[in-house]
């Protein structure tokens, strides 16, 4: 009778796992992401880059305080356990985009209080619906595999064809440039797309969909020389137009495939000590410094990709609360209905507003996240929530695709339409980013990509 009582009693106690210590520590990650955020911003962003937008005034306390219990709390609603390779990319637009959203403005007060207290509601709030969006079951969305030699024959003719045709459009201009010559090698690789549009499409598939494929498949299946001409091609790519997140993105996606064929359902807070670690230790080793390599690396990563997606949520709101909202007439096709009352692209109207350049000089392009580009300038602050439920519903569909690939695999190959998200319009990287395409390819795939890993 006794042993049946102890049985009983165990049966009710619930055992510590590494679920509920990852849930209960995920809220500390975010505040001491926040914390190496802010503190590298006072020290060296700021300081470095306030030429850029990224000034700094002493924030409101209370708003301050605000955006740190909204960061915990979201990560708490938020899913920790990946099961779809889209939470892996909502993860990297929480640290990249949403976090900076809430405290950059606050640094560079351009608005009132106010309007940035709207405004840190509303960046979780279209956070949360993504986030909620996940409790919703994937529609089975029938599969029609192509025969494996038929597929790798189609697209190795593909990709043989739309190289040939970048080196000829580009001959001449082909230049792996130095992160000094960065800017003058991109000004050439723009005016080539300019003379030659249908040139972008191509280095987006090829950068975004083919190159991609061909690495997260070769690691997947441990054929290094697909995994090599994936990372030759990405070069190819990046002597174009000199983007860095081009040249960075195979080192990303080896990262991501590694990362999460190993995990055990502590990524998350990994990427969050990761993120909080790289902030504190590069801004440190780049304090004092104008150039050598950790100034460039706090560069090309605090600067770049966690700084600038802030600084511009914080542009783009106050330019929309003076100038015409769009209404998604900078959408291609909504133009026809809906008149653009704006004549350079969003990116280049904010990058001469602020920097003043005129348009005769050279402007900077100021191409921001989906929720700044789309959300902010199409509605102003209740945009942010229109492009949350955007992106929950397209991240529904692309689950529902992906459903039967290994999230390490889909994950890592979507890796540039994730980097792509944190800094430009959402229905651009769908349809001419490649996101609607890899919706096609997983349904499509052989059925040795829904194997698992190769041991």
């Amino acid at each position: 009778m006794l042993v049946e009582a102890n049985t009983h009693l165990d049966s009710k106690i619930k055992t510590i796992g590494i679920h509920s210590i990852v849930r209960f520590s995920m809220p500390a990650v975010a505040l001491f992401y926040c914390a190496s955020y802010q503190w590298a911003y006072v020290k060296w962003l700021s300081p470095v880059w306030g030429y850029t937008g990224l000034t700094y005034k002493s924030p409101d306390p209370i708003l301050l305080l605000i955006a740190y219990v909204l960061a915990a709390v979201l990560c708490v609603l938020s899913p920790l356990k990946l099961r779809r390779p889209s939470q892996v990319i909502y993860w990297i637009l929480y640290f990249t985009v949403y976090i900076p959203g809430l405290l950059s403005p606050l640094f560079m007060q351009l608005d009132s209080g106010l309007i940035l207290l709207l405004l840190e509601l509303g960046l979780t709030c279209g956070m949360l619906l993504i986030a909620l969006s996940y409790r919703l079951n994937l529609v089975n969305v029938r599969r029609y595999p192509i025969n494996r030699q038929l597929f790798w024959t189609i697209f190795f003719i593909s990709f043989a064809l739309l190289n040939v045709v970048l080196l000829v459009v580009f001959k001449g201009n082909l230049h792996f440039a130095s992160l000094k010559e960065v800017y003058h090698t991109r000004a050439g690789g723009s005016i080539v797309t300019q003379q030659n549009p249908a040139i972008g499409y191509v280095s987006l598939l090829l950068s975004n969909v083919m190159n991609p494929l061909l690495m997260a498949y070769g690691l997947k299946t441990r054929r290094r020389g697909l995994v090599v001409l994936g990372v030759l091609g990405q070069v190819l790519i990046y002597s174009t137009a000199a983007m860095k997140s081009i040249l960075l993105s195979p080192l990303i996606i080896i990262m991501l495939y590694y990362s999460l064929k190993k995990d055990r359902g502590g990524w998350v807070p990994k990427l969050g000590l990761l993120c909080a670690a790289m902030f504190f230790v590069l801004a440190a080793l780049a304090i004092g410094h104008k150039e050598g390599i950790f100034f460039t690396l706090a560069s090309i990563t605090l600067f770049r990709s966690f700084g600038l997606p802030g600084c511009f949520i914080g542009q783009y709101l106050y330019f929309f609360e003076h100038f015409p909202h769009t209404y998604f007439s900078h959408i291609h096709g909504v133009n026809l209905l809906i008149s653009n009352p704006y004549s350079m692209s969003l990116g280049m109207e904010i990058g001469n507003f602020y920097s003043g350049v005129g348009k005769g000089s050279q402007i900077g392009n100021a191409n921001a996240n989906f929720f700044a580009f789309d959300g902010i300038a199409g509605f102003g602050l209740p945009g942010i929530l229109i492009m949350g439920v955007v992106c929950a519903a397209m991240f529904w569909v692309l689950d529902s695709c992906a459903r039967k690939n290994i999230v390490a695999f889909s994950a890592s190959a979507l890796a540039p339409c994730a980097i792509a998200l944190s800094n430009g319009s959402l229905f651009t990287n769908f349809f001419g980013g490649g996101i609607m395409l890899w919706m096609l390819l997983f349904l499509v795939m052989p059925l040795d990509f829904l194997e698992t890993d190769s041991a």
